[in-house]
């Protein structure tokens, strides 16, 4: 199993406070990598902590559409200086979110696109790919991010479209990653989907701690369950596991620079 990647968790997060350093050591044994994915600043520097401590620890660093409301200046500021520490592989997760959460302030698509382009444009200046975030806005971020076609890499993180918007994303450069949703059983047209994305362009990932596969739905998600996403991939598209974790590791270490 070793030769897996997980493109994007999440182990800074509270859910592991209880038990990080057990989750932590487990996690890292049995993976290639992890990358540990910012969603503000606060959750940034505690991926690059995990990063600094742990080998095979990634991070990347962002400000989520759902913390746009805390962006200014000094944040901004501050992300640059963050995106330039070593281990940070990207600049992520960034995107729209137009979906209504319970604890989250009704979502301002303005804002989002103003702060989704200066952090895109703060990846093109530093030479790192993004991890997009999306949810009920695809047509919308597709229109935002086409114009840089050739001029950013990166992958749409968790995909949950459908096959025309995915190719559009394909279209531009961008590699469409999957997580334990994959595995959940009415999920046939995610999986219709996976089945088209063609071989070089896709990533595996979990986004631990939330959706876990299927045998685990209701648990905390971990990275090691990247093996089940892994499975499922493999088994549609006809490849062994072994062939789905060495095609998958090998697209995330292009993407990534991860070496």
């Amino acid at each position: 199993m070793a030769q897996l990647i997980d493109t994007h968790a999440h182990l800074q997060f509270k859910a592991y406070d209880a038990d990080r350093d057990e989750v932590v050591k487990r996690n890292s044994e049995e993976l290639a990598a992890v990358i540990n994915v910012g969603t503000s600043i606060a959750a940034s520097e505690k991926a690059i902590q995990l990063a600094k401590k742990v080998p095979n620890f990634y991070a990347s660093v962002a400000v989520h559409p759902h913390y746009v409301n805390h962006w200014n200046e000094e944040t901004f500021q501050r992300l640059e200086t963050l995106a330039k520490t070593e281990k940070v592989v990207a600049i992520g997760e960034i995107g729209l979110d137009v979906h209504h959460y319970e604890n989250y302030p009704k979502p301002n698509l303005t804002t989002q696109t103003k702060i989704l382009h200066q952090q895109i444009e703060l990846a093109r200046k530093l030479e790192l790919p993004v991890i997009l975030h999306c949810r009920d806005a695809y047509g919308q971020l597709y229109k935002e991010i086409k114009q840089y076609k050739g001029e950013i890499l990166g992958v749409v993180h968790c995909f949950m479209g459908n096959w025309e918007q995915a190719e559009k994303f394909l279209d531009l450069g961008l590699y469409i990653s999957f997580t334990g949703n994959l595995t959940y059983k009415n999920n046939n047209v995610l999986r219709e989907i996976a089945k088209k994305v063609p071989a070089e362009r896709i990533l595996t990932e979990t986004d631990a701690p939330y959706l876990p596969p299927e045998p685990y739905r209701g648990e905390r998600n971990e990275p090691i369950y990247v093996k089940m996403v892994a499975s499922t991939l493999a088994s549609l598209k006809g490849w062994s596991l072994k062939k789905a974790a060495n095609i998958t590791a090998s697209n995330a270490k292009n993407l990534f620079k991860i070496p």
